[in-house]
């Protein structure tokens, strides 16, 4: 099966995200259409959060990867399945308990927002330090994950010290 993973990854990030935004304006400039717009937003994290949760579990027995990559994959699923978790509680939240206790309301959409974001950062290290759910992997480009020096790829010249030129 095809890992769709990567598809859905970023969805759940980015809506966490821009309703802790709209949470915090809301919060500032008393407005329904920010308050709604919230809402609405924190519905949409919770449904993208399950489907990236679901295609994650998936590509987690699926895609290539080495043992040493476990721990970071472990972690990355605890995160992303408790932020998956906690935006379903606030989904349920504002749309059960729309308007009571705002205080608890906004300390879940930013516990959310935070959860999501750091499970996010160990999935990116999943994939830059070892290459999983990319065709480096697939296609043996990598021998050991995480150490440039066994990569089968050349470099030529020109672009070795890119990162080093004066600005």
């Amino acid at each position: 099966m095809q890992n769709i993973h990567p598809l859905f990854v970023h969805f759940p990030i980015v809506l966490a995200l821009v309703a802790v935004l709209f949470e915090l304006l809301s919060l500032f400039v008393k407005k329904e259409t920010l308050y709604n717009m919230t809402n609405g937003l924190v519905i949409l994290t919770a449904i993208a959060a399950v489907a990236t949760a679901l295609t994650g579990l998936i590509a987690g027995g699926s895609v290539p990867h080495p043992d040493e990559a476990h721990p970071l994959m472990d972690t990355h699923k605890t995160l992303e399945l408790i932020g998956g978790s906690l935006s379903i509680v606030t989904a349920l939240w504002v749309v059960f308990l729309n308007k009571r206790v705002r205080v608890v309301r906004t300390v879940l959409i930013l516990l959310t927002a935070i959860v999501i974001s750091y499970g996010a950062f160990y999935g990116g290290r999943l994939v830059y330090e070892y290459g999983i759910g990319t065709q480096l992997v697939k296609s043996g480009m990598i021998d050991e994950p995480g150490n440039h020096s066994n990569m089968k790829v050349q470099h030529d010249s020109s672009t070795e010290n890119m990162g080093n030129r004066a600005h």
